[in-house]
């Protein structure tokens, strides 16, 4: 027989004997997902991502080793097949060790591209980092001076010596491009003629305005403000961001073609119905600015922290006198203090009703205010405000820590008999924030506890064409995570404009080291050259009290230059080419399905070319092939049975011995990240 004739998903195909039928698939253009196959090598049928069912034979069969045969009926895409195939990948990603990206990536709420920016300033390339921060953060001039820095938590380095400083280089990063001839200004898509209304000039409305113009879309943004920013504005004191950073982040919308509207406010001077019917797409990110107060008798005496960081910045901030009492424990009570201080008043208090670890602030914000003469006092909760004798005077009780809360943090008990009183001339509350929405402008809009309600996979709200994000949506949060909804938004509206399904922007299957043992650590750190993070430049003591100088100076440039070195490059150098991964997402698959033993990670840098980690192996036997046809005189081989069987160079030898001439297309082969070239790998690595 010259021929064999098969049908493949309804196709007839014919080919020659001994053809497989994942070679007949290819021949009708039916692409069937592989791990282990590489052409030209003898099949190993290992991973099973390649199962097909034939008909008339019992279970399923992999295409890549099983031969076509007359008369066979296969079905390659049935519910039946791509079932097993998830349940295969499910399996091998349950033994899978090693971070897809790394921890610090998935750490930002805005999916920083932190691995790409980093390389970027380590081998000078700043402009290609200013891209990477500028698309993935909108504002990362202003977010790196305030970000709260979730990505360094999840840092690696953390465990040694301190995290990388990834805020203070996408700072530097954007600080340096603003100051060239020619800054970056992303490009645009070709335009569509649709407009958006988005209402919030803050963090989540300039960056959905971004995204929106660079697809091509029109962005009109309206504020109730004079001027925009939100509360990166109106919130946090020029000491901690300078204005001109500010604004020149906000140029970059209009330099897009982005329009403000400012003095512009919803239910007063627009309304939804209005926008509705002018613009082809809503976004409300209107913000949290309404104010709490103290809970106690007496509150209207007192000042909201708010209101006191805007007059500041509105050029008119009030009298204090020289006594200040602060009411809170967050970074707006942290930022009214260190106001008071530089306004000239002698005696700045903060009040906390829980102990400094559970204050929300940021610990070097607590720690700058103890070192611009604040004292912070504990466990103190506020029972009654007045005013006697041209003074106010807060009746407090002390507290002590209980059970925990819905917050999950203990909650603070009234001590019996334990009241005092204490005088200021300014009492200022820094309790906390709110949405402050007119609802009667909203419609059949349906709302949540914390503030609009939406789908949070895309942020649309129950109202056809309009959606919402940060604190709108949440309540008072951080301003990355409001970047980061306006990134989702945009991502959604544009969806909406194109007439596709609304889908939002979904993320890639990540699989996740977690916590390593001491064992894991001494491994990834065995060949990491100590080196302690880089400190922050600050103002003098003396210009910290009396102005509103930016206190924080930020990284010199060989600074800036030596400190993405210490990376440890935890992702995958194969996290976007790697097989594995592209297939876990396309399959929908649950890394934590098989949740149980693992192999410990494991990293072998000795080759000059190539870095091995064996825990992410398939035992595909690819690169023994490589070695082989090479000629290795080594080369690598199984070890081992069953769960613990492994790839291993022989006789204990390195791997700079087994891969002589053939490491390069190991790596090439390699349908994983366990074998990859050092140009892919951490920065150390990459520089060396």
């Amino acid at each position: 027989m010259s021929t064999l004739s098969l049908t493949i998903d309804g196709q007839k195909v014919e080919v020659a004997p001994g053809a497989t039928i994942l070679a007949a698939a290819r021949k009708l253009g039916i692409v069937i997902p592989t791990l282990c196959h590489v052409e030209g090598f003898a099949p190993s049928a290992s991973c099973f991502i390649c199962a097909v069912k034939i008909e008339g034979r019992p279970g399923l069969s992999p295409s890549c080793a099983m031969p076509a045969a007359e008369g066979m009926k296969i079905a390659t895409n049935s519910e039946e097949v791509r079932a097993a195939r998830k349940t295969a990948l499910e399996l091998l990603i349950s033994d899978h060790t090693g971070d897809c990206v790394g921890p610090c990536k998935t750490g930002c709420p805005a999916r920083l591209n932190i691995p790409n920016f980093i390389t970027g300033v380590a081998t000078g390339d700043l402009r290609a980092a200013a891209e990477i921060v500028t698309d993935d953060l909108t504002l990362p001039a202003s977010l790196g001076r305030v970000c709260p820095r979730l990505c360094e938590e999840r840092c690696r380095r953390c465990d040694m010596e301190g995290a990388l400083s990834i805020r203070n280089l996408h700072r530097f990063t954007a600080d340096t491009d603003r100051k060239t001839p020619a800054p970056y200004l992303p490009k645009k898509e070709k335009a569509t003629g649709k407009r958006v209304a988005i209402v919030g000039a803050g963090p989540a409305g300039l960056a959905a305005a971004h995204h929106l113009l660079r697809r091509g879309h029109g962005a009109v943004l309206f504020d109730a403000h004079p001027q925009p920013g939100g509360m990166l504005r109106y919130g946090i004191p020029s000491f901690r961001l300078p204005r001109h950073v500010l604004d020149a982040e906000v140029g970059m919308i209009r330099a897009l073609g982005g329009e403000l509207r400012l003095g512009r406010k919803l239910g007063r001077d627009v309304s939804l119905e209005e926008l509705r019917r002018d613009f082809d797409a809503v976004l409300l990110a209107v913000g949290a600015q309404g104010s709490r107060g103290l809970g106690c008798p007496g509150e209207e005496l007192a000042m909201p922290a708010v209101d006191f960081l805007e007059k500041i910045e509105d050029g008119q901030p009030p009298a204090i006198g020289n006594d200040a009492i602060i009411v809170g424990g967050g970074n707006t009570a942290m930022d009214a203090c260190r106001c008071a201080v530089r306004l000239g008043a002698k005696n700045v208090r903060v009040l906390y009703r829980r102990t400094r670890r559970e204050m929300p602030c940021l610990r070097e914000e607590v720690e700058a205010a103890e070192e611009e003469g604040v004292k912070i006092e504990y466990l103190v909760a506020p029972v009654k405000l007045e005013r006697k004798n041209g003074k106010l005077t807060l009746t407090c009780q002390r507290m002590e820590l209980g059970a925990p809360d819905a917050s999950g943090r203990r909650a603070p008990v009234p001590v019996a008999g334990s009241e005092f009183e204490v005088e200021a001339a300014c009492v200022i509350a820094a309790i906390g924030q709110m949405v402050n929405f007119d609802k009667k402008s909203a419609g059949e809009m349906a709302f949540s506890k914390w503030g609009i309600a939406v789908d949070p996979r895309t942020l649309a709200t129950n109202l056809p064409g309009v959606f919402a994000g940060g604190d709108a949506v949440t309540g008072p949060d951080l301003a990355v995570r409001a970047v980061a909804d306006g990134k989702l938004a945009a991502a959604s509206i544009d969806q909406h404009l194109k007439g596709e399904s609304v889908i939002g922007a979904p993320e890639a299957v990540n699989v996740l080291m977690g916590k390593l043992n001491e064992e894991e650590m001494a491994e990834l750190f065995r060949d990491i050259e100590q080196a302690p993070r880089a400190p922050m430049p600050h103002l003098p003591m003396e210009k910290r009290l009396a102005t509103f100088e930016e206190v924080e100076l930020g990284f010199p440039p060989d600074v800036a230059a030596l400190e993405p070195n210490r990376c440890l490059g935890c992702g995958c150098g194969k996290a976007i080419p790697c097989r594995l991964r592209a297939y876990a997402t396309e399959y929908g698959v649950d890394p934590n399905r098989f949740d149980g033993e693992k192999r410990h990670f494991a990293r072998d840098t000795t080759h000059p070319d190539i870095i091995f980690e064996p825990g992410k192996c398939i035992m595909c036997g690819a690169c023994i092939q490589v070695a082989i046809a090479a000629g290795e005189d080594v080369g690598v081989s199984f070890f081992g049975r069953g769960f613990g069987a492994r790839i291993t160079v022989p006789f204990d030898k390195p791997m700079a011995e087994a891969l002589k001439t053939s490491a390069k297309r190991a790596a090439e082969v390699c349908p994983t990240g366990a074998i990859m070239l050092k140009t892919s790998g951490c920065i150390g690595c990459r520089l060396a």
